[in-house]
């Protein structure tokens, strides 16, 4: 097999000292609409979220955990041993295969396992087949005096990824099929009603019985139930000589035999493709990002039924959401060979908008519709223009402009959640009590964290973003821009009004309900992202220098400075708690994005790789091969959130995936 050279996610058992350790380190696979494959390196389930195959069963979402797990019992010389490794409730750890595992590393986007039992080597790969709700594992075994016979002990489920479930609490019956047996859900229609166990040249034997009691350690820390069951639907026997292989798939549809071996090939082809495209060929740190950033990208529908693209904010709990596909957009597409995908999102986004307003999450078909975004389109704006400027594509710019025009319109006339451009200075507030609105939208039951209600600075550097883009664009697509010259002529006059007394950067809120808020915060970086020049060359390094030296730390941005009221340096704690820290001193690694583009803009070139250097690491930590979603403020600072988060990533490939 052609394999894209990996040197980053590569270890040994010096990484894992223990059993503990091992369910520290997690891998993650993903199919393209949403469906996932995540678990941890020797085997241990300890999310919810954990599954051999989480089906997108109402693509990208409606995701339901069908295989939590499967086991291999390997018999060398006539003995049998146990490669699982499970954690019972009363803190009874069962993992007898950890000792047996000697290797895990990434070829392009597929897990590889090595496991040496007795004198025999035994490679297991992990992959998922693009756009199907089908995992694939594929053992080939290396090295052996004499053939080998390997039992695959298949768990199954049907729940929703994030609930647990007790014993017998999901009917089904099984049947047999070709190289398989296929689970009936009982009661269940659609995707994923049904279950498709096989595996090449297998005798299978179903089962039934249900283990209960796993333990799930990540999520009693949380506070969340942390007891699940699944059942055994059956054992799939393979035998392998040196140099066979024998692959398991396990699928919502009926596959044929050696699709394993298929799917995992065109995995790897698919990883070289795209290091290619990025023209990252050589380049292990950025190569890894590349493929890191294609697990977000993901077909979805769109209102008028036509098909679209979209990006999964985060894994394994979120789904797409506007703000965050578009401040990602940039560092996943752009920065990586894929400007038609760029486009694609930004027309898909582009017909959910409503009143000048985009959702801040993509509505399912029975949940309620939520636009408390005042900087979504805004940043959709931005995104366009990104684009544009990268592709020349004014076809784009041109389809675009009714997006824009709408949003100026309402924002200029007043829309929902009090949003409306001040006519005094030009400036836009958002001013809906009890109503998160900006990125910092924590929101602990009816109590808004960070409300920033007023005119908060980098909402306003967008809005002179739309603007000027407008005026750019309005030759080439043949429109009038006298409106959006004279708004932003205001706008940036009254911009000064942000600069802090001291000279020490930016307020972070204009006119809000106490007045100004000067809070040491990131947002102010904004505006030296925006294409117009908004601040003062020297006000720009004063505030470079107190964002690095305040807000600064390996893993990101803090979200509030550590001297400032209210600041809490540890994300932990209650769900409350973690909620309450979210923007109160957490930090975002994707808030790196605006650092190092500033950094880039002041010709302090050489202080990119001091903060992106951190990373090179992490990838190998956490979730490898992917960037976390927040991480504490206070060193040391330990990764939270979600394990795979897409802006994260998207601010280093966009900015800084340069090592010195």
């Amino acid at each position: 097999m052609t394999e894209a050279l990996d040197a980053i996610v590569d270890l040994g058992p010096e990484a894992w000292h223990d059993a503990r350790q091992s369910g520290q380190l997690e891998w993650l696979c993903t199919n393209g609409i949403g469906g996932y494959a995540c678990g941890t390196v020797g085997g241990l389930l300890q999310r919810r979220w954990h599954g051999l195959l989480v089906a997108a069963t109402d693509p990208p979402a409606g995701r339901t955990l069908l295989v939590p797990k499967i086991e291999l019992f390997v018999t060398v010389d006539g003995r049998e041993w146990s490669l699982a490794a499970n954690e019972w409730g009363g803190c009874d750890m069962d993992a007898p295969g950890l000792g047996h595992l000697v290797r895990m590393h990434m070829a392009g986007s597929v897990v590889v396992r090595h496991w040496r039992i007795g004198s025999a080597l035994l490679e297991e790969r992990i992959a998922m087949k693009r756009e199907s709700n089908t995992t694939a594992v594929l053992l080939t075994l290396r090295r052996s005096s004499s053939a080998v016979k390997i039992r695959i002990k298949a768990m199954v489920n049907r729940r929703p990824h994030d609930r647990l479930v007790r014993a017998n609490s999901v009917p089904a019956t099984f049947a047999s099929v070709n190289h398989g047996l296929r689970v009936n859900f009982t009661g269940t229609t659609g995707e994923g009603s049904e279950l498709f166990l096989q595996a090449d040249d297998c005798l299978a034997v179903a089962d039934g019985t249900w283990y209960s009691n796993y333990l799930l350690p990540v999520e009693r820390a949380l506070g969340y139930d942390c007891v699940d069951a699944h059942m055994c639907a059956g054992d799939l026997t393979v035998t392998l000589k040196q140099g066979e292989s024998r692959g398991f798939t396990a699928s919502t549809r009926e596959e044929s035999n050696g699709e394993a071996h298929r799917i995992v090939q065109a995995c790897l082809s698919r990883s070289t493709e795209l290091i290619h495209a990025a023209k990252a060929h050589g380049d292990h740190f950025r190569s890894r990002l590349v493929l890191a950033a294609d697990q977000f990208i993901v077909r979805r529908s769109l209102p008028d039924g036509q098909r679209g693209t979209s990006v999964i904010a985060g894994y394994p709990w979120f789904a797409d959401w506007g703000r965050d596909a578009l401040i990602s957009l940039p560092g996943l597409c752009l920065a990586t060979g894929r400007a038609n995908d760029a486009a694609d999102i930004i027309r898909s986004l582009a017909r959910f908008q409503r009143d000048g307003l985009l959702p801040n999450r993509f509505p399912a078909p029975d949940e309620p519709w939520l636009d408390n975004s005042v900087d979504a389109p805004l940043l959709l704006a931005e995104a366009a223009r990104r684009t544009v400027a990268t592709t020349h594509d004014w076809d784009l710019a041109r389809d675009m402009w009714p997006a824009l025009q709408n949003t100026f319109d309402a924002f200029i006339q007043g829309t929902r959640h009090g949003i409306k451009v001040d006519a005094r200075d030009g400036l836009l507030a958002a001013t809906e009590p009890g109503t998160q609105l900006t990125w910092m939208d924590a929101k602990v039951q009816d109590r808004v964290i960070t409300p920033r209600m007023g005119k908060p600075v980098e909402v306003n550097a967008l809005w002179c973003g739309l603007l000027h883009t407008m005026i750019e664009w309005a030759p080439k697509v043949k429109q009038n821009s006298s409106a959006q010259v004279t708004a932003l002529d205001k706008a940036r006059t009254s911009f000064a009004r942000f600069l802090r007394p001291d000279g020490n950067g930016l307020l972070d809120v204009l006119d809000g309900p106490s007045g100004d808020d000067a809070s040491l915060r990131p947002n102010q970086l904004m505006a030296l992202c925006c294409c117009t020049d908004l601040v003062p060359t020297s006000i720009e390094e004063r505030m470079l220098d107190v964002v690095q030296n305040q807000l600064l730390t390996p893993l990101g941005l803090r979200t509030l400075g550590p001297h400032e009221p209210g600041y809490r340096g540890r994300f932990e704690g209650s769900v409350e708690q973690r909620d309450e820290a979210y923007h109160m001193g957490t930090a975002w690694p994707w808030l790196l994005g605006p650092y190092l583009q500033a950094l880039r803009k002041a010709k302090r070139d050489s202080e990119i790789a001091i903060a992106v250097e951190p990373f090179l690491h992490h990838l190998r930590q956490g979730c490898l091969g992917q960037i976390c979603e927040v991480a504490d403020g206070d060193a040391p600072q330990r990764p939270a959130g979600c394990f795979a988060q897409a802006w994260s990533v998207a601010a280093l490939l966009d900015h800084g995936s340069d090592l010195p």
